[in-house]
């Protein structure tokens, strides 16, 4: 069993487990991630704070809203057009316990 298990990862039969939040947006702009890959900066990003109102993984384990902490995700500069405070929305993290996001669209409010 361990080993069909551990053939399923090698050959992506099982994709890893991703961070999915709903919440509305407190806080929106740009920050300057920090990097170690030499000298030169990286590139500006778009982040959004979020209260949370539910959060699971994609595997369906569901976490703790005040377990995500801090509630601070970033994207795309130009996510910054089309999201604003106050909009509700789904994150859908690039990984289980980053907060770069992967997705993001708005909900019914």
């Amino acid at each position: 069993m361990a080993l069909s298990h551990l053939i399923g990862k090698l050959i992506g039969g099982n994709p890893a487990a991703q961070l999915i939040v709903e919440g509305v947006i407190t806080e929106s702009g740009t920050h300057q991630p920090r990097t170690r890959l030499g000298p030169n900066p990286a590139a500006e990003e778009a982040y959004f704070a979020l209260t949370i109102s539910s959060a699971a993984l994609s595997n369906g384990k569901v976490q703790k809203p005040q377990s995500i902490v801090p509630a601070e995700f970033s994207g795309e500069r130009e996510l910054l057009e089309q999201f604003s405070v106050d909009d509700r929305v789904r994150i859908t993290c690039t990984t289980a316990t980053g907060r770069q996001i992967a997705a993001i669209e708005h909900l019914a409010s």
